[in-house]
């Protein structure tokens, strides 16, 4: 299809995306108003976000677990497990699954505490619960209304421009970003400083107190550092991993991107590995993307660890810690 009769169709579908876009919004604001908000036996703490991926939830969500099991706190993990191909309740055994069972960020979440899979929330909490579960971090259910949750977190990428994005289908909101702001109890504005006060400026004036400003730092060996590089990922915005690397100062000679959630073939990532060989390069990827590889080359490519650095978080830590004790 030539660049000219993609943006014909563009032209034709536009009047139905917006129809589809308002249909998406009434439909939300009908599930804000009528959802149930069953309550659960365990505290629910909910972490998601207004956009279709990439705003930094899944590192979110390992920061708060790792902050929980220091404390000796018995914490589980709920996801929906998108990508994966199991219907039922699952615990997520890293041993055994894989990424086409149970999704990409279950299956990385997994390596850090136990994780359910569920299509459906409350069988995913109540799982957790029996299990021995003293609180649940529910991994992407902002928009779900099944469940009563006891602390809404929102995280936003600082970096989007939001005043331009439009609600699904016209665009990558999942809902409007002050709907999604007024059920939020703690906003985690991740992105450099000066993107964190125009989204504080444009949206989010009156939750000052409980704004909670974050940045990411890439963990690198000195290997890395002294090598050239092809970076390649599958994540809901690539250009923000390949960036960090340049931040660093890396060597970084070619970056290859697939869409979001992106399983790997055996076909594929043979050649990439034949670019670095001709060029004399490693091979770095994000975490998320390298539990998808195939096993036989996992020992070639080398997965970045990306650790979220969050301040003025007392006061979140301290409401999580509240919720158990």
């Amino acid at each position: 299809m030539t660049r000219f009769s993609k943006n014909l169709l563009k032209v034709f579908l536009y009047p139905v995306l917006v129809l589809l876009s308002y249909v998406w919004r009434l439909l939300h604001r009908r599930r804000v108003i009528y959802g149930k908000y069953e309550k659960m036996p365990i505290p629910v703490v909910c972490i998601g976000n207004v956009t279709l991926g990439g705003a930094g939830k899944t590192p979110t969500v390992i920061f708060l677990v790792d902050y929980l099991i220091k404390n000796k706190i018995k914490v589980h993990v709920v996801s929906r497990g998108y990508g994966g191909k199991f219907k039922d309740t699952v615990l997520v055994n890293p041993k055994i699954h894989t990424a086409f069972d149970v999704g990409d960020e279950p299956l990385l979440i997994s390596q850090y505490a136990n994780v359910w899979v569920s299509k459906k929330k409350k069988e995913g909490v109540l799982s957790a619960y029996k299990a021995g579960a003293e609180i649940v971090l529910l991994d992407d259910g902002y928009q779900n209304f099944s469940i009563g949750k006891d602390l809404n977190i929102l995280v936003f990428d600082a970096e989007i421009d939001l005043k331009n994005e439009r609600v699904f289908p016209l665009g990558n909101l999942r809902e409007s970003p002050s709907s999604a702001i007024a059920r939020a109890d703690f906003l985690i504005c991740i992105g450099s400083p000066i993107s964190r006060r125009n989204l504080q400026n444009t949206f989010i004036q009156h939750h000052n107190s409980k704004i909670i400003e974050g940045k990411f730092k890439p963990n690198v060996t000195p290997l890395l550092k002294k090598r050239k590089l092809v970076a390649f990922c599958g994540i809901g915005r690539p250009e923000k991993f390949f960036s960090m690397l340049g931040a660093l100062d890396m060597k970084v000679i070619n970056k290859i991107s697939f869409p979001d959630h992106h399983f790997y073939s055996e076909k594929q990532v043979t050649k990439i590995l034949k670019i670095a060989e001709r060029n004399d390069a490693l091979v770095v990827t994000t975490e998320k993307d390298y539990v998808k590889i195939p096993k036989s080359y996992k020992k070639v490519i080398y997965p970045i660890n990306i650790e979220l650095h969050l301040s003025k978080r007392k006061k979140l830590l301290s409401e999580l810690k509240s919720l158990v004790f």
